[in-house]
């Protein structure tokens, strides 16, 4: 196995292209190497996995082991570029599933454009942040509230849907899992406009997520379907522990260039 890498300091992120079989010999020098280039202030890394031939559990470990050292520093982690085999060991693992900041591209300059690290360098345009009582009947009114102060973006009718289906998933999880029946709970959303994209940031007052999947049928349980759902809507959905406890889920929604930035 062979690696090399290279700093992309304009998205704060480092590629790191492997060649040859990922396994038991080679996990503990790519870990070692990782860990020095996130110590390093790398917040997002791109794996291209173009030349990798092989991959069995002990990459999948590494990948774990990746997403928990990002997640606390909003960052992200791609893999660019399986072959249909490598790209069937993880659909066989569940592992995006099982991780909250980890991502997959066909290739590397895909990897690159969805990063989404401009969020450090792109000004806030527009900013909102509500609170709302950790309640089950206060659901439908809390995603009402938040699409009608993105109605008046770019976003087509079913974008907002799928914004407004993933809002209402990290929510329902916020009120369940993440107040545990405190008195007075409440969950924060933070909304952010910038000119290519809008951040939500759903934070419960919980005793916070440490990113371990969840065997369950729960439709909301962190890690299981309701997890999916957020995933596939967003373009980015990642979780960190929230300071002073709790978590916060951080969504991010792409839009076009040059569009109505206006939040009433």
């Amino acid at each position: 196995m062979d690696y090399s890498i290279d700093r992309r300091e304009e998205h704060h992120a480092c590629v790191v292209r492997v060649d040859g079989d990922i396994d038991l010999g080679a996990v503990p020098e790519l870990r070692q190497a990782l860990d020095q280039v996130i110590e390093t202030g790398c917040s997002n890394v791109v794996i291209d996995l173009t030349g990798v031939t092989y991959a069995d559990s002990s990459a999948l470990g590494l990948l774990v082991w990746l997403d928990h050292q990002l997640q606390p520093r909003s960052g992200k982690a791609v893999l660019a570029g399986a072959n249909r085999d490598v790209e069937r060991i993880f659909e066989l693992s569940g592992l995006f599933l099982a991780t909250g900041c980890l991502e997959e591209t066909d290739d590397l300059a895909s990897a690159m454009a969805c990063l989404d690290t401009v969020s450090d360098t792109t000004e806030v345009e527009r900013g909102h942040s509500l609170s709302i009582a950790a309640d089950v009947q206060r659901l439908a009114e809390a995603r009402e509230r938040i699409v009608a102060l993105i109605r008046d973006l770019d976003f087509s009718d079913s974008a907002l849907f799928d914004i407004q289906v993933a809002l209402g998933e990290a929510l329902a999880n916020a009120v369940r899992h993440g107040s545990r029946g405190q008195d007075g709970a409440v969950v924060t959303v933070a909304i952010a406009v910038h000119t290519d994209r809008v951040v939500f940031e759903v934070t419960d007052m919980g005793s916070g997520f440490d990113g371990e999947h969840t065997c369950s049928d729960d439709l909301y349980a962190v890690g299981g379907r309701g997890v999916m759902f957020m995933r596939a809507l967003m373009d980015s959905v990642c979780f960190a522990s929230a300071e002073g406890g709790g978590t916060t889920v951080r969504l991010v929604k792409h839009r076009a260039v040059d569009a109505p930035s206006a939040l009433r």
